[in-house]
């Protein structure tokens, strides 16, 4: 199995955190102002999250997210 950068692990937790939530990419794009095209860039990879939305990120999602040196 192949080790996922420490971003694309965040990428995957940030989807999987949204599912199980069972919001969608517009619902969460609203919820941290962004346009859903935009929030889907972020998720897949396309666009990086800067703190302001992760910080909305984590109140829309009701949950932390921790930052671990590789």
């Amino acid at each position: 199995m192949t080790k996922l950068d420490p971003y694309a692990q965040f990428l995957v937790e940030l989807k999987r955190k949204r599912q199980a939530k069972n919001l969608t990419q517009a619902q969460v794009a609203e919820g941290i102002k962004l346009s859903r095209a935009q929030y889907t860039a972020i998720e897949k990879g396309r666009s990086l999250v800067n703190w302001r939305h992760l910080h909305a990120l984590a109140k829309v999602l009701g949950t932390s997210f921790t930052i671990r040196a590789p």
